[in-house]
């Protein structure tokens, strides 16, 4: 080999020199690219991606767990998310799908904005925040204003009055009876006591024994909540089913269609 170099022109000698150059550089940009080109956990060593309370920035959703749990990436860098969304309460199995069709409607494939609520826990890289949708609207609120979760005054305490409307207005899960603590007590039982008779007789024969007492009679009405009131529909109401045709109590025709939110809800058959 050094016969080989020693004996090459210099013009050969400077050409290979070049060639090894030329190719330490496109491996270490090739390394680098392929580097950049996978999504990047939060937390990851090397990187900076601490996040505060206060900070925030847009995340595109391409996870949606649960009504208050999704994960997404942030476009301007690829680090990935987990977050829960503050200010929520998951519900029971009743009202579980319509909650979870919800979120996905709302959340899923949509660029989002988040501000934390508080830092990251060290044993866990799921981060508190608020959510701002694509239209501007809070989801949280819209969730609780739906009756579609729970509020969860403990971390969002402005969300007292929004759940205290749709307990009133008896949408969502409030028109389902899924909360049975929530509902009136479903039956009653009434008991007619013995009546008293008392009989006077004079010297009776022995071979006729007294009357037997009259029988004790028990009533017992049941009464259950009646569950149809989930079928009450008005305009503007979430819907899950796109095309959709109800009628109202009122005898008006309803179609499930999309509003200018793109968001799924009741609106007046054409």
């Amino acid at each position: 080999m050094r016969r080989l170099w020693w004996g090459a022109s210099h013009r050969t000698r400077l050409a290979v020199m070049c060639l090894g150059v030329v190719t330490a550089l496109v491996t270490t940009a090739a390394a680098g690219l392929l580097d950049n080109a996978q999504p990047r956990q939060h937390g990851d060593a090397g990187l900076d991606t601490a996040v505060h309370r206060g900070d925030s920035f847009e995340v595109t959703v391409h996870t949606v767990s649960d009504v208050d749990l999704f994960e997404g990436v942030e476009p301007a860098t690829g680090v990935f998310f987990d977050a829960r969304v503050a200010g929520l309460r998951r519900i029971a199995d009743c009202w579980l799908a319509e909650s979870r069709a919800t979120a996905q409607n709302l959340l899923l494939g949509k660029t989002v904005r988040l501000t934390v609520k508080k830092d990251v826990d060290a044993d866990s890289n799921r981060i508190a925040v608020d959510v701002r949708l694509p239209n501007g609207e809070d989801y949280a609120r819209t969730i609780v204003h739906d009756g579609v979760a729970r509020a969860d005054l403990t971390s969002r305490d402005e969300l007292a009055p929004v759940e205290s409307s749709a307990r009133q207005e008896r949408r969502g899960l409030w028109a389902a009876s899924c909360l049975t603590n929530e509902m009136p007590t479903s039956s009653t039982t009434t008991s007619s006591s013995t009546p008293t008779t008392t009989t006077t007789t004079s010297t009776p024969e022995p071979s006729t024994p007294p009357p037997p007492p009259p029988p004790v009679t028990t009533t017992t009405t049941t009464t259950t909540t009646p569950f149809d009131e989930i079928d009450n529909i008005w305009p503007g109401k979430i819907c899950f089913k796109e095309g959709a045709r109800r009628t109202t109590s009122n005898g008006e025709e309803m179609v499930c269609a999309r509003n200018g939110r793109n968001n799924l809800r009741w609106r007046r058959a054409d």
